[in-house]
């Protein structure tokens, strides 16, 4: 059923199946030298696409990317995805400057950042998901990909971990898995299961909780968090007509994405939390009614590629950090504080749960302007000013090359 609200579109279109920056699922080859010269004048890394089948009989693919300057083993990143359809590239779409739609490499910004640092990539295409080097960039068997539960990516990332450890371009004891949305509940549970060479786990846009609990925060809150990133002058708890107006005398294109009048249910000219939260409670009665009744045709109406049987699998799990609790090794969040995806409540909740078991091997980071991708765009990729993304990049550096002992 489409839905009349811009909150609701809001809901959809930073549901936890699509990333922010992540507009479309597509893949792409790396660029060339040119549209890169912006990050930096060295040439581009080596990459190597690796190709093997699970034990189920699925063809699986990943790209390592490799330090152009590497003599030996290398530290390697091995990155786990959000959810939805994905390539190993998962491209962006973008707007140039000459206001035209292209296509970029969202993770060839992560390569050519690790590669700077001596630090090879890799990453892999979801099962039912290929990549191209041209349009249509994916193809897409949907029967494969929807049926491919939280357990099944699980044991895929497994294979794709025992392809990696066996190269001999890799060091297979100086691993660091870095995972997005999604790939957050995956990593730790990876590391539980396979924990060989793993020095240590970063998370960015932390999936704190349940697929219950995330889908109903995003069809109640979530809306709202996107609207205060969005437009900051709601971050004070309200938005009043005059600053929306304001806005969109700097910006007209945000008309189209808040319906102001849609959402002022009370006509009193100032749009809440509350009257947000209202708004989308339709939705969200839809898609709790297609999770618990298998109608697959809905729920990929309102939660893009989500089928019910990938939900209903950890629909009440435990929450990650009960996977994140036993785990030793080094572990950092790096989290916007004003992601409408994946709560930032759920970070200090972490925090809270490692403090109360007294261990000290959690890193929490949070920026307070940030949404759930941590803002990255395809222009501060391409000028390297995305400063969260560098952050969490040096964090990596220093987990996998540690400043070595004064002498």
């Amino acid at each position: 059923m489409p839905c009349p609200t811009l909150a609701c579109a809001l809901a959809a279109g930073l549901a936890f199946a699509l990333p922010t920056a992540t507009l479309a699922p597509l893949s792409l080859p790396p660029p060339s030298d040119s549209s890169l010269s912006l990050l930096t004048d060295a040439p581009w890394p080596r990459s190597i696409v690796l190709h093997w089948t699970t034990d189920d009989g699925v063809p699986l693919e990943g790209k390592l990317t490799l330090p152009g300057d590497a003599r030996s083993p290398a530290p390697v990143v091995f990155f786990l995805h959000g959810a939805g359809p994905r390539t190993y590239d998962n491209p962006m779409r973008y707007v140039d400057d000459a206001g035209e739609r292209q296509v970029g490499a969202y993770l060839d910004f992560h390569a050519r950042q690790l590669a700077d640092r001596g630090i090879a990539f890799f990453r892999m295409s979801k099962r039912g998901c290929k990549a191209h080097d041209g349009p249509p960039w994916m193809t897409l068997d949907r029967e494969v990909f929807l049926a491919a539960a939280p357990s099944v990516l699980l044991a895929d990332y497994a294979s794709a971990l025992h392809q990696l450890r066996a190269r001999p371009e890799i060091d297979p004891d100086n691993i660091a898995l870095l995972g997005a949305s999604e790939g957050t509940r995956l990593a730790p549970q990876l590391a539980l299961a396979h924990p060989q060479g793993i020095r240590g786990i970063a998370m960015i846009g932390f999936a704190a909780d349940n697929a219950r609990e995330i889908i109903t925060w995003q069809n109640s809150v979530g809306p709202w968090r996107n609207i205060q990133h969005m437009m900051p002058q709601a971050r004070a708890g309200d938005l009043p007509r005059a600053a929306y107006e304001q806005l969109l005398a700097d910006d007209p294109t945000l008309a189209a994405q808040l319906a102001f009048d849609s959402l002022d249910l009370n006509r009193d000219g100032i749009l809440t939390e509350a009257e947000v939260v209202q708004a989308v409670r339709p939705r969200l009665r839809l898609v709790l009614d297609a999770v618990e009744h298998g109608n697959d045709a809905l729920l990929t109406q309102l939660l893009p590629m989500l089928s019910s049987a990938y939900l209903r699998e950890w629909w009440d799990a435990e929450p990650t950090v009960q996977y994140m609790l036993p785990l030793d090794i080094p572990i950092s969040i790096f989290h916007g504080a004003l992601d409408g995806t994946c709560r930032v409540e759920g970070v200090h909740e972490a925090r809270a749960a490692f403090d109360a078991a007294g261990k000290p091997n959690l890193f929490v980071r949070l920026f307070d302007d940030a949404d759930h991708d941590l803002n990255l765009t395809w222009a501060s990729a391409q000028t390297g000013s995305a400063m969260e993304y560098i952050a969490v990049f040096d964090h990596i550096a220093r987990l996998l090359r540690p400043l070595a002992p004064a002498e």
